[in-house]
Formats: C-alpha cells, structure tokens, sequence
C-alpha cells in the first residue's frame, strides 16, 4: 500500500472518529465523512463499501491504537478505563440507546475479546488478575467469553448512566470484582 493510499484511509478513519465524537452514528452520512475528511464521495468509495465498513476499520483502528499504548496501564481494566475516558463521546454515540438499525456492541465486544486474548499471551501482562484467570482455567476461550461479557455489562452499566461514573471508582470496582474472583 503506497503511502498516499494509507494517508487518505487514516484520513478516513480519524474523520470517522472525530465525527462520532459529536453525534450518534446513524446520523453520519457519508457526505458527513467527505466532508470531514476534505475528500470527494468517489474517494470514499474507493476505500470503503459504506459506513458500516468504514466502522469496522474504525474498531481496528482504535484496537491497534490501544494495544499499542499499554506502557501505563497496569491491568487490562485500566486499559479499558483509559480507553473509555479517552473516547466517552465515541462510546455514548456508538451506545444502543442512540441507534435504531445497529446495535454496534459486537464490534465493541469483538475489539474487547481481542484486547484480552492478546494480553493473556503477553509475557508482561502474567501478574495481571484477569489474565491469571484465563491462564489458570481449563477453557481459557470461556473465560475470555465470560471476562468480556462482564466488561460489556460494566460498559452498559456506564451508558446507563449517561457515561458519568468516575475513572477512578470503575478501576476500583473492577479490579476488586476480579481480584477477588480470581482468588
């Protein structure tokens, strides 16, 4: 891929980003995307099918994006905690509650099960509660199902409440909730 060809898809994709930071997906157009990204409608098209695929490559986008900034988190709760911080307005517009054709939580929860497979095989990452309990079970891939499908709760739990629970008092939940299961 030349490097104007991943230029203009990056460009895509961040102006995807920047947009659902100021409102629901559904009510982005592509025209919305053009405009955002200062491109034409035939170089959207060019990379991506519609908005839904443009999505995807979004999900991806911000999953590399997380995987490759762990230096400071601790855990994989305080990844996801800084993550969440970091895109608050994403995650409200992306939210259920705000789309009436999609339901955009299996791409969250396919990017959290990524996020978790990846760090159980990270040498680094063995001290980490959650990871000990994948690594310790005699089916780690129903772990991993069972971890993400708690993150997911905590996810809507936060959207229930307008996203308005402090970073601190979500780790501390967490991380208690884990560790003590994972005695």
């Amino acid at each position: 891929m030349s490097q104007v060809t991943k230029r203009t898809e990056k460009s895509i994709i961040t102006a995807m980003v920047s947009l659902l930071q100021k409102k629901p997906f559904e009510k982005i157009t592509v025209g919305d995307i053009c405009d955002e990204a200062l491109i034409n409608h035939s170089t959207f098209y060019r990379y991506f099918n519609d908005k839904y695929s443009l999505l995807h490559a979004v999900f991806s986008y911000l999953l590399d994006d997380l995987l490759n900034n762990t230096s400071n988190a601790k855990t994989i709760v305080y990844q996801i905690a800084d993550f969440m911080e970091k895109n608050s307005k994403f995650m409200h517009h992306i939210s259920p509650q705000y789309q009436t054709k999609a339901n955009l939580y299996p791409e969250f929860r396919s990017i959290l099960r990524d996020i978790v497979k990846n760090k159980s095989k990270d040498p680094g990452s063995q001290n980490d509660p959650l990871i000990k309990m994948i690594t310790e079970s005699d089916t780690p891939e129903l772990m991993i199902s069972f971890i993400v499908g708690g993150l997911i709760g905590l996810v809507e739990y936060l959207e229930d409440n307008d996203f308005n629970v402090s970073y601190d008092k979500f780790i501390e939940f967490t991380e208690g909730f884990f560790a003590k299961w994972s005695k």
